[in-house]
This record gives structure tokens, C-alpha cells and sequence, in this order.
């Protein structure tokens, strides 16, 4: 078998930077922020303005750059995954199949197995309050021999009784068995009503909903003022 099951692009040694310009912008647009420690006049603030435009502006570059510079690697990315996933579809399906079928057995044995514990522990503890009757009347005569033929006898049934229930039971050794509730929703409106501790907010909803109308119940509503 070959060491990989995909081939490798080669992409490791492509050099990938910021370039020297970037850096350049960079530093003269938050030299320009920083001379300016107020906005108290109209000149300030236009110059505040202009300063926080070109910290936008470049912002804005960069993050365009860095969407280009990604798009490569997300299309081989996206390329390598669809690969697995159509590779790895009738796998897991079959293995899905597999594993229900093979639960349901493993549950049915397990409780067959418990069963056959209930019904041999039964079985034990009547067998062991005869014999310990036995051991009491050998006590009682006296009898040395019977008293220790009774207590190989309690041996023997403990024995017997784990023989019994690892025989009534084919579970598979080594597969395990893990329960997990699925579901799905059919009534929406239903399960709010009946359980809205189940629904979470959502800011993108709640935001288009105060363009409306910020008086919404449960909702503390200020405005916030910033330039952009």
C-alpha cells in the first residue's frame, strides 16, 4: 500500500507574503492615525476623517488580497474533500447498516444475558438455602463429613452459575454498544410553545426586527454612535 491513499499536491513550497508595499502603507496610515490625539474642531475632525479612511481603505485591501491569495488553496481544498466524501459514501453507509444491525443483536444478547443471570442467580439461591439447611442439620449432628461435602457443594454451585450465564449468550467480544436519541423537528411552532428554553436568539433576526421596531419585550434596546 502506497503511503498516501490521495495524491499530494505539491503546494508546500510555494512562498506566500505580504509584500513590501503593504508594509509601506501600512506604517504611514497609522502614523497619520496617530498624530492625531483629538477631535475638537472641524479641521481635526476632517483629518481624523481622511486618516480613518485610509486605515479602512487598506483594511479593505488587505482583506480582498487575502481572500485571492486563499481562493487556490480553498478550490483544492473543497476538491480534496468531495474526493473522500464520493470515495467514502457507500463505505459508510454499509457501515452504518452494519452497526445497526449489529447493535440490535448486541442489545437483544445483553439482554438475553441479563435474563439468564436473573434466572441462574435465582436458581443459585435456592440451591444455596438447601444446602446451607444440609449444613445446619450437619452441625447439628455433628456430622464433620457432611459439613464439608456441603461447603464443595456451595463451591460447585457458584461454578456452575457463571457456566450457566456465559452460555446463554452469543454477544460479539470487543463490539460495543452506544445508544443515541435522533430527531426531528415536525412541529416548530409546537415546541416553542412547549418548550421555549429549546430556541436561542438570533442576532442577524433580532437586528432586522429593530429596524422595525425597537420596542421588542425581553430586549434592552440604546444606540451606540461611531464614525465609519
Amino acid at each position: 500500500m502506497s503511503d498516501s491513499l490521495i495524491t499530494l499536491p505539491d503546494i508546500y513550497e510555494t512562498e506566500i507574503e505580504i509584500v513590501a508595499e503593504a508594509f509601506e502603507l501600512r506604517a504611514a496610515a497609522l502614523r497619520q492615525a496617530e498624530l492625531i490625539e483629538s477631535v475638537q474642531d472641524g479641521f481635526e475632525a476632517s483629518q481624523a476623517a481622511n486618516a480613518m479612511t485610509e486605515l479602512k481603505s487598506l483594511e479593505k485591501e488587505i482583506t480582498e488580497a487575502h481572500k485571492l491569495a486563499k481562493a487556490p488553496v480553498l478550490r483544492i481544498s473543497r476538491h480534496i474533500d468531495g474526493l473522500k466524501n464520493d470515495f467514502l459514501d457507500d463505505i459508510k453507509a454499509e457501515s452504518s447498516r452494519l452497526s445497526k444491525m449489529l447493535g440490535a443483536f448486541q442489545a437483544a444478547e445483553r439482554e438475553k444475558k441479563m435474563q439468564a443471570e436473573r434466572e441462574a442467580r435465582q436458581k443459585e439461591r435456592e440451591r444455596i438455602e438447601a444446602e446451607k439447611q444440609k449444613q445446619l442439620d450437619a452441625m447439628m449432628t455433628g456430622d464433620k463429613e457432611a459439613l464439608k461435602e456441603s461447603d464443595e457443594q456451595l463451591r460447585k454451585i457458584e461454578r456452575e452459575t457463571a457456566a450457566e450465564i456465559a452460555s446463554k449468550h452469543d454477544a460479539v467480544k470487543g463490539v460495543r454498544v452506544r445508544k443515541s436519541i435522533k430527531f426531528e423537528i415536525t412541529d416548530e411552532a409546537e415546541l416553542l410553545k412547549s418548550r421555549p428554553d429549546l430556541f436561542s436568539p438570533d442576532d442577524k433576526k433580532i437586528r432586522a426586527a429593530l429596524k422595525i421596531t425597537q420596542s421588542i419585550p425581553g430586549l434592552n434596546v440604546w444606540e451606540e454612535t461611531s464614525a465609519y
